[in-house]
């Protein structure tokens, strides 16, 4: 039980710690009707995939790069990044291109200098430790990148509710949810 409080202490810090402004972007973008395309590698492509499912229930058209169903990124359309570093060379191709074709590209990433980058449109800056464990980062009981991960899940999550139109109800983000299980 005390790794599990420890952890949920290290979440709180990092979460807390975001900037707001960034963070109220992120959930005007959201609210935008427009096309949405996520990626990312690893464990934060996982979450990058499960921001995208969430965000699809809550009637946005969504993609996750790679896939087979993806189509061709377009200038209306935005791309959301998740690498913990800002330095992931996949990632940085995919939002290179993606900026090639006009979309924004919004990156989440604990990484100031990434966010900087003349491709990157805008971002999320998340206080959190990586696998690399830079002096400037803050101390982890957890191994890799997992507070990078795990932060970002709840803070996308969370914005993906504050982006929710007044009145939406669970039960129709439920209609969207996948009934061929």
């Amino acid at each position: 039980m005390e790794t599990i409080a420890a952890v949920l202490e290290e979440m709180q810090k990092v979460c807390l710690n975001v900037h707001a402004e960034e963070y109220s972007s992120f959930v005007q973008l959201l609210k935008e009707d427009r096309r949405f395309f996520f990626t990312g590698e690893g464990r934060s492509g996982f979450v990058a995939k499960a921001i995208a499912m969430r965000l699809m229930h809550s009637g946005k058209t969504v993609y996750v790069v790679g896939e087979t169903t993806t189509p061709a990124i377009q200038e209306t359309d935005i791309l959301v990044v998740l690498s913990g570093s800002g330095k992931t060379a996949q990632a940085l191709n995919i939002s290179e291109s993606a900026n090639r074709a006009g979309a924004t590209v919004f990156m989440i990433t604990t990484n100031e200098e990434a966010l900087q980058l003349p491709f990157i449109s805008g971002g999320v800056r998340i206080p959190a430790a990586t696998k690399y464990r830079h002096t400037d980062e803050p101390e982890t009981i957890q191994p890799l990148g997992n507070q990078f991960d795990q932060a970002a899940h709840l803070i996308l999550d969370a914005a993906i509710i504050d982006s929710l139109a007044e009145g939406k109800t669970n039960e129709e983000l439920v209609k969207k949810h996948s009934n061929l299980e």
